[in-house]
Protein backbone atom coordinates (compact mmCIF):
# COMPACT_ATOMS: atom_id res chain seq x y z
CA UNK A 1 0.00 0.00 0.00
CA UNK A 2 1.04 3.19 -0.70
CA UNK A 3 2.09 5.53 1.77
CA UNK A 4 0.71 9.70 2.26
CA UNK A 5 4.50 10.71 2.80
CA UNK A 6 5.43 9.07 -0.33
CA UNK A 7 3.11 7.33 -2.86
CA UNK A 8 5.88 5.64 -4.34
CA UNK A 9 6.20 3.17 -1.07
CA UNK A 10 4.58 0.50 -1.30
CA UNK A 11 3.38 0.95 -4.73
CA UNK A 12 3.39 -1.76 -7.46
CA UNK A 13 5.41 0.22 -10.57
CA UNK A 14 4.03 -1.17 -14.26
CA UNK A 15 2.88 -4.43 -12.67
CA UNK A 16 5.94 -5.60 -11.77
CA UNK A 17 8.25 -3.59 -9.15
CA UNK A 18 6.82 -3.60 -5.62
CA UNK A 19 8.58 -0.19 -4.18
CA UNK A 20 9.95 -0.81 -0.82
CA UNK A 21 12.37 2.19 0.42
CA UNK A 22 14.05 5.12 -0.59
CA UNK A 23 17.43 4.95 -1.23
CA UNK A 24 17.89 8.49 -2.53
CA UNK A 25 17.31 11.88 -4.08
CA UNK A 26 19.28 13.67 -7.02
CA UNK A 27 19.38 16.40 -9.27
CA UNK A 28 16.82 14.39 -11.97
CA UNK A 29 14.97 12.54 -9.28
CA UNK A 30 14.84 9.61 -5.94
CA UNK A 31 15.85 5.97 -6.67
CA UNK A 32 13.94 3.58 -4.55
CA UNK A 33 14.73 0.00 -3.31
CA UNK A 34 12.26 -2.82 -5.13
CA UNK A 35 11.43 -6.17 -5.76
CA UNK A 36 10.81 -7.61 -9.25
CA UNK A 37 7.87 -9.88 -8.55
CA UNK A 38 8.10 -13.21 -10.68
CA UNK A 39 11.64 -13.39 -10.60
CA UNK A 40 12.06 -12.24 -7.17
CA UNK A 41 15.45 -10.44 -7.68
CA UNK A 42 15.81 -6.80 -6.13
CA UNK A 43 16.11 -4.01 -8.69
CA UNK A 44 17.17 0.20 -8.43
CA UNK A 45 13.63 2.22 -9.25
CA UNK A 46 14.95 5.72 -10.72
CA UNK A 47 11.84 8.03 -10.61
CA UNK A 48 12.27 11.03 -12.33
CA UNK A 49 11.13 14.41 -11.55
CA UNK A 50 7.60 14.87 -13.09
CA UNK A 51 8.24 17.91 -14.65
CA UNK A 52 10.32 15.82 -17.01
CA UNK A 53 7.61 13.59 -18.16
CA UNK A 54 5.88 16.60 -19.08
CA UNK A 55 8.12 17.53 -21.72
CA UNK A 56 7.53 15.63 -24.75
CA UNK A 57 10.61 16.09 -26.61
CA UNK A 58 12.76 15.10 -23.15
CA UNK A 59 10.01 12.03 -23.08
CA UNK A 60 10.86 10.74 -26.24
CA UNK A 61 14.51 11.00 -26.07
CA UNK A 62 14.29 9.49 -22.41
CA UNK A 63 12.68 6.42 -24.41
CA UNK A 64 15.56 6.38 -27.06
CA UNK A 65 18.53 6.54 -24.65
CA UNK A 66 16.86 3.92 -22.06
CA UNK A 67 16.37 1.27 -24.85
CA UNK A 68 19.69 2.27 -26.14
CA UNK A 69 21.27 2.00 -22.32
CA UNK A 70 19.05 -1.50 -21.75
CA UNK A 71 21.20 -3.50 -24.38
CA UNK A 72 23.94 -2.62 -22.81
CA UNK A 73 25.25 -5.45 -21.93
CA UNK A 74 28.84 -5.44 -20.37
CA UNK A 75 29.97 -6.87 -17.25
CA UNK A 76 30.97 -2.78 -16.21
CA UNK A 77 27.43 -1.58 -16.76
CA UNK A 78 24.56 -1.42 -14.45
CA UNK A 79 21.67 -3.71 -15.95
CA UNK A 80 18.87 -1.81 -17.18
CA UNK A 81 15.70 -3.91 -16.64
CA UNK A 82 12.77 -1.89 -17.89
CA UNK A 83 11.91 2.07 -18.44
CA UNK A 84 8.84 3.99 -19.76
CA UNK A 85 6.01 5.93 -17.95
CA UNK A 86 3.79 4.90 -14.67
CA UNK A 87 1.31 7.28 -13.29
CA UNK A 88 2.54 10.34 -15.48
CA UNK A 89 6.29 9.54 -14.30
CA UNK A 90 9.31 8.38 -16.08
CA UNK A 91 10.95 5.35 -14.55
CA UNK A 92 13.70 3.03 -15.08
CA UNK A 93 14.54 0.20 -13.33
CA UNK A 94 18.08 -1.29 -12.84
CA UNK A 95 20.39 -3.61 -11.35
CA UNK A 96 20.90 -3.01 -7.50
CA UNK A 97 24.34 -2.76 -6.36
CA UNK A 98 25.29 -3.10 -3.18
CA UNK A 99 28.84 -1.25 -2.80
CA UNK A 100 30.44 2.21 -2.40
CA UNK A 101 30.73 5.02 -4.99
CA UNK A 102 34.06 5.77 -5.95
CA UNK A 103 34.20 9.04 -4.49
CA UNK A 104 33.72 7.47 -1.00
CA UNK A 105 36.24 5.47 -1.58
CA UNK A 106 38.41 7.88 -2.51
CA UNK A 107 37.13 9.67 0.83
CA UNK A 108 37.75 7.16 3.41
CA UNK A 109 41.35 5.63 1.60
CA UNK A 110 42.89 8.82 -0.15
CA UNK A 111 44.93 8.77 -3.55
CA UNK A 112 45.84 5.35 -4.64
CA UNK A 113 48.44 3.32 -5.60
CA UNK A 114 48.71 3.25 -9.65
CA UNK A 115 48.48 -0.53 -9.83
CA UNK A 116 44.99 0.15 -8.16
CA UNK A 117 43.93 3.06 -10.49
CA UNK A 118 44.90 1.05 -13.18
CA UNK A 119 42.96 -1.90 -12.45
CA UNK A 120 39.33 0.09 -11.73
CA UNK A 121 40.02 2.99 -14.35
CA UNK A 122 40.83 -0.25 -16.80
CA UNK A 123 37.08 -1.26 -16.25
CA UNK A 124 35.62 1.69 -16.56
CA UNK A 125 37.02 1.96 -20.41
CA UNK A 126 35.53 -1.27 -21.18
CA UNK A 127 32.36 0.02 -19.72
CA UNK A 128 32.79 3.02 -22.42
CA UNK A 129 33.92 0.88 -25.07
CA UNK A 130 31.09 -1.23 -25.13
CA UNK A 131 29.10 1.91 -25.28
CA UNK A 132 30.49 4.20 -27.34
CA UNK A 133 29.97 1.62 -30.10
CA UNK A 134 26.66 1.69 -29.61
CA UNK A 135 26.90 5.63 -29.55
CA UNK A 136 25.80 5.27 -26.23
CA UNK A 137 27.53 8.40 -24.05
CA UNK A 138 27.46 8.98 -20.87
CA UNK A 139 27.70 12.65 -20.41
CA UNK A 140 28.21 12.47 -16.54
CA UNK A 141 30.90 10.64 -16.01
CA UNK A 142 31.99 11.69 -11.98
CA UNK A 143 33.32 8.86 -9.24
CA UNK A 144 29.57 8.86 -7.40
CA UNK A 145 28.66 7.45 -10.70
CA UNK A 146 31.15 4.29 -10.70
CA UNK A 147 30.42 1.92 -8.05
CA UNK A 148 32.43 -0.51 -6.12
CA UNK A 149 30.96 -4.34 -5.72
CA UNK A 150 31.81 -7.56 -5.00
CA UNK A 151 31.86 -9.72 -7.97
CA UNK A 152 31.10 -13.39 -7.14
CA UNK A 153 34.57 -14.23 -6.67
CA UNK A 154 34.88 -11.96 -3.69
CA UNK A 155 37.01 -9.45 -6.11
CA UNK A 156 36.45 -5.81 -6.49
CA UNK A 157 34.25 -5.05 -9.71
CA UNK A 158 33.69 -1.62 -10.71
CA UNK A 159 30.11 -0.58 -12.55
CA UNK A 160 29.09 2.57 -14.39
CA UNK A 161 25.57 3.78 -13.75
CA UNK A 162 23.19 6.71 -15.43
CA UNK A 163 24.50 5.87 -18.90
CA UNK A 164 23.03 8.73 -21.00
CA UNK A 165 20.60 10.48 -18.58
CA UNK A 166 22.74 13.32 -18.36
CA UNK A 167 20.68 14.88 -21.11
CA UNK A 168 17.55 15.18 -18.96
CA UNK A 169 19.01 18.12 -17.07
CA UNK A 170 20.35 20.17 -19.85
CA UNK A 171 17.28 22.76 -20.19
CA UNK A 172 17.63 23.80 -16.73
CA UNK A 173 21.50 24.46 -17.06
CA UNK A 174 21.58 27.07 -13.70
CA UNK A 175 19.80 24.28 -11.62
CA UNK A 176 22.44 21.52 -13.09
CA UNK A 177 25.20 23.93 -11.85
CA UNK A 178 24.19 24.87 -8.75
CA UNK A 179 22.87 21.97 -6.90
CA UNK A 180 25.64 20.11 -4.98
CA UNK A 181 25.90 16.71 -5.63
CA UNK A 182 23.67 16.75 -8.80
CA UNK A 183 23.18 13.23 -11.10
CA UNK A 184 23.37 15.56 -14.14
CA UNK A 185 26.48 17.42 -16.11
CA UNK A 186 28.70 18.31 -12.71
CA UNK A 187 31.43 21.30 -13.64
CA UNK A 188 34.30 19.48 -12.06
CA UNK A 189 33.76 16.72 -14.56
CA UNK A 190 32.55 18.94 -17.59
CA UNK A 191 34.83 19.11 -20.64
CA UNK A 192 35.19 22.39 -22.44
CA UNK A 193 32.31 21.53 -25.33
CA UNK A 194 30.23 20.50 -22.25
CA UNK A 195 30.03 23.90 -20.75
CA UNK A 196 29.83 25.91 -23.98
CA UNK A 197 27.08 23.53 -24.43
CA UNK A 198 27.80 22.26 -27.75
CA UNK A 199 27.37 19.28 -29.18
CA UNK A 200 29.45 16.12 -27.79
CA UNK A 201 31.09 12.88 -28.66
CA UNK A 202 33.20 9.99 -27.03
CA UNK A 203 35.94 12.67 -26.53
CA UNK A 204 33.79 14.65 -24.03
CA UNK A 205 33.18 11.42 -21.94
CA UNK A 206 37.35 11.20 -22.53
CA UNK A 207 37.78 13.99 -21.03
CA UNK A 208 35.56 13.47 -17.53
CA UNK A 209 38.18 10.01 -17.87
CA UNK A 210 41.39 12.67 -17.46
CA UNK A 211 39.47 14.62 -14.52
CA UNK A 212 38.85 11.11 -12.92
CA UNK A 213 42.25 9.40 -13.48
CA UNK A 214 43.76 12.95 -12.34
CA UNK A 215 41.50 12.76 -9.17
CA UNK A 216 42.83 9.15 -8.26
CA UNK A 217 46.71 10.24 -8.61
CA UNK A 218 46.91 13.52 -6.67
CA UNK A 219 43.18 13.12 -4.32
CA UNK A 220 41.42 16.35 -5.97
CA UNK A 221 40.41 17.29 -9.28
CA UNK A 222 41.97 19.37 -11.28
CA UNK A 223 39.74 22.51 -11.39
CA UNK A 224 37.99 23.33 -8.24
CA UNK A 225 36.60 26.63 -8.21
CA UNK A 226 35.05 28.87 -5.57
CA UNK A 227 31.58 28.33 -7.27
CA UNK A 228 30.40 26.38 -10.45
CA UNK A 229 30.93 29.38 -12.54
CA UNK A 230 34.36 29.74 -11.83
CA UNK A 231 35.32 26.05 -12.26
CA UNK A 232 33.67 25.65 -15.67
CA UNK A 233 35.79 28.95 -16.84
CA UNK A 234 39.03 27.09 -15.45
CA UNK A 235 37.99 24.02 -17.67
CA UNK A 236 37.46 26.45 -20.65
CA UNK A 237 40.85 28.59 -20.29
CA UNK A 238 43.75 27.41 -17.42
CA UNK A 239 45.86 24.36 -17.43
CA UNK A 240 45.95 21.95 -14.92
CA UNK A 241 48.68 21.65 -12.58
CA UNK A 242 50.27 18.03 -13.16
CA UNK A 243 49.03 15.88 -10.08
CA UNK A 244 52.40 15.30 -8.96
CA UNK A 245 52.74 19.09 -8.17
CA UNK A 246 49.71 19.31 -5.87
CA UNK A 247 50.03 15.50 -4.55
CA UNK A 248 51.79 14.59 -0.85
CA UNK A 249 54.13 11.58 -1.90
CA UNK A 250 55.10 10.37 -5.63
CA UNK A 251 52.75 10.02 -8.62
CA UNK A 252 53.23 7.72 -11.61
CA UNK A 253 54.37 9.53 -14.52
CA UNK A 254 53.01 7.88 -17.35
CA UNK A 255 49.72 7.91 -15.34
CA UNK A 256 50.67 11.66 -15.33
CA UNK A 257 51.03 12.23 -18.89
CA UNK A 258 47.85 9.63 -19.47
CA UNK A 259 45.94 12.23 -17.44
CA UNK A 260 46.78 15.09 -18.73
CA UNK A 261 46.58 13.99 -22.57
CA UNK A 262 42.95 13.64 -21.73
CA UNK A 263 42.56 16.98 -20.66
CA UNK A 264 43.80 18.71 -23.85
CA UNK A 265 41.19 21.21 -24.53
CA UNK A 266 40.38 20.64 -28.18
CA UNK A 267 39.09 17.44 -28.63
CA UNK A 268 41.13 16.56 -31.61
CA UNK A 269 44.36 16.69 -29.08
CA UNK A 270 42.71 13.96 -26.75
CA UNK A 271 43.32 10.15 -27.34
CA UNK A 272 40.72 9.67 -29.55
CA UNK A 273 38.98 6.79 -28.33
CA UNK A 274 38.51 5.22 -25.22
CA UNK A 275 40.30 2.31 -26.20
CA UNK A 276 43.87 4.05 -26.61
CA UNK A 277 43.46 5.66 -23.23
CA UNK A 278 43.20 1.77 -21.91
CA UNK A 279 46.03 1.12 -23.80
CA UNK A 280 48.19 3.73 -22.28
CA UNK A 281 47.18 2.63 -18.65
CA UNK A 282 48.00 -0.74 -19.15
CA UNK A 283 51.64 0.27 -20.61
CA UNK A 284 51.93 2.59 -17.53
CA UNK A 285 51.98 -0.25 -14.67
CA UNK A 286 53.56 -3.10 -17.78
CA UNK A 287 57.10 -1.13 -18.65
CA UNK A 288 60.38 -1.70 -18.71
CA UNK A 289 62.31 -2.29 -15.72
CA UNK A 290 64.99 -0.19 -16.90
CA UNK A 291 62.93 2.91 -16.48
CA UNK A 292 63.24 3.99 -19.88
CA UNK A 293 59.38 4.07 -20.56
CA UNK A 294 59.21 6.67 -16.88
CA UNK A 295 61.70 9.06 -18.49
CA UNK A 296 60.06 9.44 -21.64
CA UNK A 297 56.86 9.81 -19.60
CA UNK A 298 58.35 12.56 -17.99
CA UNK A 299 60.00 13.94 -20.41
CA UNK A 300 56.67 14.30 -22.47
CA UNK A 301 54.88 15.26 -19.30
CA UNK A 302 57.68 18.38 -19.50
CA UNK A 303 57.48 18.75 -23.40
CA UNK A 304 53.01 19.49 -22.71
CA UNK A 305 53.93 21.19 -20.31
CA UNK A 306 55.75 23.84 -22.12
CA UNK A 307 53.65 23.39 -25.39
CA UNK A 308 50.61 24.48 -23.18
CA UNK A 309 52.94 27.46 -21.26
CA UNK A 310 53.81 28.49 -25.03
CA UNK A 311 50.74 28.83 -26.13
CA UNK A 312 48.73 30.33 -23.52
CA UNK A 313 51.42 33.13 -23.75
CA UNK A 314 52.62 31.99 -19.81
CA UNK A 315 56.45 31.90 -19.04
CA UNK A 316 58.20 29.56 -17.00
CA UNK A 317 57.94 30.94 -13.84
CA UNK A 318 61.22 28.87 -13.24
CA UNK A 319 63.00 30.94 -15.73
CA UNK A 320 61.77 34.11 -15.50
CA UNK A 321 60.46 36.31 -12.81
CA UNK A 322 57.16 38.62 -13.43
CA UNK A 323 56.09 40.33 -10.22
CA UNK A 324 53.60 42.46 -11.90
CA UNK A 325 51.30 39.98 -14.22
CA UNK A 326 49.49 42.82 -16.31
CA UNK A 327 52.92 45.06 -16.94
CA UNK A 328 52.65 47.48 -19.60
CA UNK A 329 49.09 46.40 -20.69
CA UNK A 330 47.19 49.48 -21.73
CA UNK A 331 43.31 48.61 -20.99
CA UNK A 332 39.74 50.09 -21.32
CA UNK A 333 37.74 49.26 -18.35
CA UNK A 334 34.02 50.36 -18.70
CA UNK A 335 32.37 49.83 -14.85
CA UNK A 336 29.27 51.33 -13.53
CA UNK A 337 29.56 54.52 -11.15
CA UNK A 338 29.05 53.02 -7.17
CA UNK A 339 31.48 50.15 -7.87
CA UNK A 340 33.19 49.90 -4.65
CA UNK A 341 37.33 50.83 -5.31
CA UNK A 342 38.68 47.85 -3.26
CA UNK A 343 35.92 45.30 -5.78
CA UNK A 344 36.51 47.58 -8.85
CA UNK A 345 38.24 45.90 -11.98
CA UNK A 346 40.14 49.19 -12.74
CA UNK A 347 42.23 48.55 -9.25
CA UNK A 348 42.41 45.01 -9.76
CA UNK A 349 44.28 45.49 -13.14
CA UNK A 350 46.41 48.56 -12.04
CA UNK A 351 47.58 46.71 -8.70
CA UNK A 352 49.63 44.46 -11.69
CA UNK A 353 51.39 47.32 -13.40
CA UNK A 354 47.83 47.26 -16.42
CA UNK A 355 47.49 51.38 -17.31
CA UNK A 356 43.54 51.70 -17.03
CA UNK A 357 40.77 54.33 -19.01
CA UNK A 358 38.18 54.32 -17.30
CA UNK A 359 34.40 54.34 -18.33
CA UNK A 360 31.12 54.18 -16.65
CA UNK A 361 28.84 53.62 -19.44
CA UNK A 362 28.02 51.54 -22.56
CA UNK A 363 25.62 54.49 -23.94
CA UNK A 364 27.96 55.26 -26.34
CA UNK A 365 30.72 52.79 -28.31
CA UNK A 366 34.29 53.60 -27.04
CA UNK A 367 36.60 55.04 -30.24
CA UNK A 368 40.25 53.18 -29.91
CA UNK A 369 43.48 55.41 -31.46
CA UNK A 370 45.12 52.66 -33.20
CA UNK A 371 47.74 50.54 -31.27
CA UNK A 372 47.03 52.59 -28.18
CA UNK A 373 44.69 50.03 -26.34
CA UNK A 374 45.26 46.30 -25.91
CA UNK A 375 42.30 44.97 -24.66
CA UNK A 376 38.60 46.12 -23.36
CA UNK A 377 37.17 44.47 -19.78
CA UNK A 378 33.49 45.35 -18.75
CA UNK A 379 32.05 44.64 -15.46
CA UNK A 380 28.33 43.74 -16.04
CA UNK A 381 27.74 43.12 -12.20
CA UNK A 382 24.91 46.14 -12.46
CA UNK A 383 23.17 44.48 -15.53
CA UNK A 384 23.93 41.53 -17.28
CA UNK A 385 21.37 40.90 -19.83
CA UNK A 386 21.40 44.25 -20.92
CA UNK A 387 25.19 45.15 -20.79
CA UNK A 388 25.47 41.24 -22.46
CA UNK A 389 23.37 42.79 -25.43
CA UNK A 390 25.35 45.96 -25.56
CA UNK A 391 28.28 44.45 -25.83
CA UNK A 392 26.67 41.77 -28.25
CA UNK A 393 26.29 44.22 -30.64
CA UNK A 394 29.48 46.05 -30.25
CA UNK A 395 31.64 42.71 -31.11
CA UNK A 396 28.97 42.08 -34.41
CA UNK A 397 30.18 45.54 -35.69
CA UNK A 398 33.74 45.28 -34.86
CA UNK A 399 33.69 48.13 -32.69
CA UNK A 400 36.09 46.38 -30.36
CA UNK A 401 38.94 46.45 -33.62
CA UNK A 402 39.43 42.99 -32.66
CA UNK A 403 40.49 43.77 -29.12
CA UNK A 404 40.08 40.48 -26.29
CA UNK A 405 36.53 41.31 -24.22
CA UNK A 406 36.86 40.36 -20.69
CA UNK A 407 33.83 40.28 -19.06
CA UNK A 408 33.47 40.41 -15.14
CA UNK A 409 30.24 39.30 -13.81
CA UNK A 410 28.58 37.51 -10.80
CA UNK A 411 29.37 34.31 -9.10
CA UNK A 412 27.32 31.57 -10.75
CA UNK A 413 25.38 33.19 -12.97
CA UNK A 414 25.85 30.35 -16.22
CA UNK A 415 23.89 32.29 -18.64
CA UNK A 416 25.96 35.43 -18.27
CA UNK A 417 29.15 33.06 -18.70
CA UNK A 418 27.87 31.15 -21.70
CA UNK A 419 26.72 34.65 -23.60
CA UNK A 420 30.02 35.64 -23.02
CA UNK A 421 31.82 33.49 -24.73
CA UNK A 422 28.93 33.07 -27.26
CA UNK A 423 28.96 36.41 -28.58
CA UNK A 424 32.64 36.14 -28.88
CA UNK A 425 34.03 37.83 -25.30
CA UNK A 426 37.66 36.33 -24.40
CA UNK A 427 36.71 35.36 -21.07
CA UNK A 428 34.47 35.61 -18.02
CA UNK A 429 36.09 36.52 -14.59
CA UNK A 430 33.14 35.95 -11.59
CA UNK A 431 33.74 38.59 -9.26
CA UNK A 432 34.57 36.30 -6.36
CA UNK A 433 37.89 35.55 -9.02
CA UNK A 434 38.45 38.94 -9.41
CA UNK A 435 42.04 38.74 -8.27
CA UNK A 436 42.39 36.72 -11.34
CA UNK A 437 41.69 38.98 -13.57
CA UNK A 438 45.29 40.51 -14.61
CA UNK A 439 46.21 37.12 -15.59
CA UNK A 440 43.45 36.06 -17.35
CA UNK A 441 43.39 39.28 -19.53
CA UNK A 442 47.16 39.12 -20.10
CA UNK A 443 46.78 35.39 -21.78
CA UNK A 444 43.72 36.81 -23.66
CA UNK A 445 46.15 39.48 -25.19
CA UNK A 446 48.72 37.10 -26.03
CA UNK A 447 46.08 34.77 -27.57
CA UNK A 448 45.14 37.48 -29.86
CA UNK A 449 49.02 38.39 -30.78
CA UNK A 450 49.90 34.49 -31.98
Amino acid sequence: MMTKEDPWIGALVAGRFRVESLIGEGGMGRVYLATQLGLKRRAAVKVLHAHLAQKDELAVRFEREARTASMLSHPNSVIVYDFGQWEGQLYIAMEYLEGRGLDQVLLRQGRMAADRIVYFMGQLCDALSAAHRMDLLHRDLKPENLIIVKDADGREQLKVVDFGLAFLMEGDKDQRLTRDGSVSGTPAYMSPEQALDKALDRRSDIYAVGCILYELLCGSPPFEGVSPVECLAMHLYDEPVPPSQRARGPVDKALETTALWCLEKAPENRPQTIDEVKVALLEAIDRPSDGAMLARALEETTRRREERAAAAGIADTERVARPLVAAGLEVLVLQCAGVDFGRSACTTLRSQGASCELGESLDVPPVFESGRTDAVVVDIRSEPAAMLDTLASWLAGGVLGGRPLVVVGPDDDMSAMTRTLTIGGADYVPESDLARLPKKLTRAVRRRKR
